[in-house]
């Protein structure tokens, strides 16, 4: 065997030295040093994925606003935060009442100065059926939340970034289902409902946006990140609670959205992540 640095061959040569392991992670480490002291707003941030995303944007050193109607979930989320370079803040906020996000986006604004990033993650789904009796309620619900919330939000964002002329990102979390509508298994109730459509419809707002960003001549950059099955979020939840199969089906953990995001907001300043879809490995929907 080989020792002190030699090849193995007999001619004495001795091998040029391996170059260092490249560790993406202190990569991104490095570029998130851009964001540091930033402010982001992160919406629905007591649920499983919006709480690792604001604990690693709070780790990275960013202000985090967590807007949320669930204000002791958030402040056990900061409790568990520890030395830590950043801070993060809970807004109670309705999403789908106009005046609840204004009065959120002014309180940031006031005490913070505004808005650099914001990452629209607030979303529900509903167990009814599109054709269903009395579901009226509960169609309005999903549409207010996935749709008209999301863009109140950067609606105000936006307003934010451009006003300080800022070189911002917006991310929605979108979802695999805004993408494709999936085969219920035949027997089993349907559990699409309205929520595929308020996802499809974040596919096309997205591209709507950026070029409403363009227009404006803003720097600021949107990226729309659709995860398949995700450990502890709505989708999941629901649906196990619904379909067996769904419990033993392949799901990616929360951490894994939080690092797509930090991985679309470290892009070099040429670059823009439009659309980035994860799934968890041997995932079948």
């Amino acid at each position: 065997m080989a020792a002190n640095g030699s090849n193995g061959s007999s001619n004495g040569t001795t091998a040029a030295p391996a170059p260092p392991p490249i560790t993406v992670r202190l990569d991104v480490v490095d570029r998130m040093k851009r964001w540091e002291g930033k402010v982001a707003v992160v919406t629905g941030a007591s649920a499983a994925i919006g709480g690792a995303i604001a604990k690693e944007l709070v780790k990275a050193g960013m202000i985090v606003c967590a807007l949320s109607r669930r204000r002791d979930k958030v402040e056990k989320l900061r409790a568990s935060l520890f030395d830590v370079a950043g801070n993060l803040n809970c807004v109670e906020c309705d999403i789908t009442e106009e005046e609840d996000v204004k009065h959120a986006f002014g309180w940031i604004e006031n005490t913070y100065g505004g808005v650099d990033m914001l990452v629209n993650n607030a979303g529900v789904i509903t167990k009814c059926l599109l054709t269903e009796k009395n579901n009226t309620r509960d169609l309005y619900t999903t549409m207010e939340t996935n749709i008209i919330g999301l863009c109140m939000c950067t609606r105000e964002a936006v307003k934010s970034m451009k006003a300080r002329d800022v070189k911002g990102h917006i991310i929605n979390v979108n979802s695999i289902f805004g993408h494709k509508v999936h085969q219920a298994v035949p027997g089993t109730r349907p559990l699409n409902g309205m929520y595929p459509a308020s996802k499809y419809a974040v596919t096309a707002i997205t591209e709507c946006i950026r070029q409403e960003l363009i227009y404006l001549d803003s720097g600021c950059k949107v990226t729309s990140i659709s995860p398949g099955l995700v450990e502890g979020d709505i989708l999941s939840t629901v649906s196990s609670n619904e379909n067996e199969i769904v419990k033993y089906m392949p799901k990616l953990k929360p951490e894994d959205v939080a690092e797509a995001v930090l991985y679309a907001i470290t892009t070099p300043d040429n670059v823009q992540i439009h659309e980035l879809v994860i799934k968890p490995m041997g995932e079948f929907l």
